[in-house]
């Protein structure tokens, strides 16, 4: 019989040769990434808004897992809930059942989002939800055309891909599904003119760009609403990284009068814990992609409607309504722009405040600090490690964990966790101006230049493609409706 795992010293012994594991097992690429931009982070724990490195040091999380840890790490409910559900040693995964927790779990979805998507299928990711939402698309509306906005991030998976607007992160995985093109960014005009052809299944729009943080006008988007419903497209709302109360409603769409056909949503929902996505979709999408008895199983996945997700997701759910994080996200979003716009408006660097709530940026023209465009070797192939740089300097000199966005202008983002509190924002504020003021006195600059000065010309060119394909996405116009007519 197998011994009991102690998983101390598993973890003690896994961190002496995770270096040499990761180069030797997984990706050497992202190996090569962290030792070229010092970005690497190795934490012991962590909870809330908060990591703890190995010499003690405690780190403010603004990445938050990418906005998965939207209630902080160790959520004491979250914890004891699965707790609970692993003690029960009840049943999961039988099948030929109506599982009580994924009804419970999808009746207090579709509460929270109060729209005319109520019905929910659960996936295991966010992307896993957006190709759900193109198959729901496409037999819902018998057309197989989609769109979506130029630097749209939807998933990485071959469908979502390719409604994704970064040249970068598509290459080299073509063709990719026929039918998917992208249209510039707000260009209503270009919209309208391509669902007139009345074949396109979907218009898939992020309320706020993960990538960009760009927003259309809440009028902007309740007009693309009133194209796609009068052209029997479907509105397909992903909001992976906005939703559960990120940017102050718990719906992005909400707050911009908007009411898609579906709805997509991950990350947040976890509760930091267990994998797990949703598709809520209206009445008439559901019953047309199940319309009879042979049809009922025709989308599944084997992990999906998992016990653990489940709990997991209700007591998020519960965390988020009973601890009011959806007005707390607004009103410290809200304190977050005041304080940073007020700090760096003397800097030329800082080019504005950009999202809502607390899915924020900070945009940096790095064309206005001559401190680092002066320099001879501030290239095309170098510029994405600038903004590296400037993370880099928040994380080492001032315990905040972010990333930054944008390869030719970059964007510094922003997920804390919804619990931070006034405090976090008052330590917050201060390290942004210092960064951004690190570019304009050139310590930033020095320091990057002896950082790439030692560097080999190899690990060099490989840690500028890397950040180029995989973290900066530029937005490019691949299957673009820029000149149709």
């Amino acid at each position: 019989m197998a011994t009991p795992l102690d998983l101390n010293q598993l973890l003690c012994d896994a961190s002496d040769e995770a270096t040499e594991a990761h180069a030797r097992h997984g990706n050497l690429a992202f190996v090569e990434l962290l030792e070229a931009t010092g970005n690497r982070v190795d934490c012991i724990r962590g909870a809330g808004p908060y990591l703890w490195d190995r010499s003690g040091r405690r780190i403010l999380d603004c990445m938050a897992g990418y906005g998965a840890i939207a209630i902080g790490r160790g959520h004491p409910i979250v914890t004891d809930a699965l707790r609970q559900c692993l003690a029960g040693a009840s049943a999961t995964w039988v099948r030929w059942e109506l599982a009580p927790l994924v009804g419970r779990a999808a009746k207090e979805l579709a509460k929270a989002t109060d729209g005319r998507a109520r019905r929910v299928f659960f996936t295991n990711s966010g992307t896993e939800a957006m190709e759900a939402a193109i198959k729901y698309a496409r037999r819902a509306t018998g057309r197989h055309g989609l769109l979506a906005w130029e630097g749209a991030f939807h998933g990485l998976t071959c469908g979502a891909l390719s409604l994704n607007g970064s040249a970068e992160l598509r290459e080299g995985f073509g063709p990719l599904l026929p039918g998917a093109a992208l249209v510039p960014f707000g260009d209503l005009d270009a919209l309208e003119r391509a669902l007139a052809r009345r074949d396109i299944a979907a218009m898939v729009v992020e309320p706020i760009q993960g990538k960009t943080l760009r927003a259309l006008e809440p009028v902007q988007l309740r007009e693309v609403q009133r194209l796609c419903a009068r052209a029997g497209t479907l509105l397909v709302a992903d909001e992976v990284q906005t939703g559960c109360g990120r940017t102050g409603s718990f719906l992005a769409c909400q707050a911009d009068g908007v009411d898609p056909d579906i709805v997509l949503l991950s990350k947040a929902l976890s509760g930091g814990a267990v994998p797990v996505g949703a598709m809520l979709m209206t009445d008439e999408v559901a019953d047309a992609v199940h319309p009879s008895l042979d049809r009922a199983i025709i989308h599944s996945s084997t992990f999906h409607e998992g016990q653990l997700a489940m709990v997991a997701v209700l007591a998020t759910l519960k965390v988020i309504h009973e601890d009011d994080l959806v007005q707390r996200s607004a009103r410290l979003g809200a304190l977050l722009r005041h304080r940073c716009e007020r700090a760096c408006a003397g800097h030329p660097a800082f080019g504005g405040f950009l999202g809502r709530g607390l899915m924020a940026g900070l945009q940096v023209d790095v064309d206005r600090v001559p401190s680092l465009s002066a320099l001879p070797w501030v290239g095309p192939a170098i510029r994405p490690l600038i903004g590296q740089a400037l993370v880099n300097t928040l994380l080492r000199r001032h315990g905040v964990l972010a990333q930054v966005t944008g390869a030719h202008s970059p964007v510094l983002k922003l997920l804390p966790p919804m619990v931070i509190d006034e405090r976090d924002i008052d330590h917050l504020a201060p390290a942004l101006e210092q960064s951004i003021g690190a570019l304009q006195d050139g310590s930033l600059a020095d320091a990057l230049g002896r950082a790439l000065g030692s560097m080999p010309a190899h690990a060099l060119r490989r840690a500028a493609q890397v950040m180029s394909a995989s973290y900066l996405p530029s937005v490019g116009r691949p299957d673009s409706l820029a000149s149709s007519d």
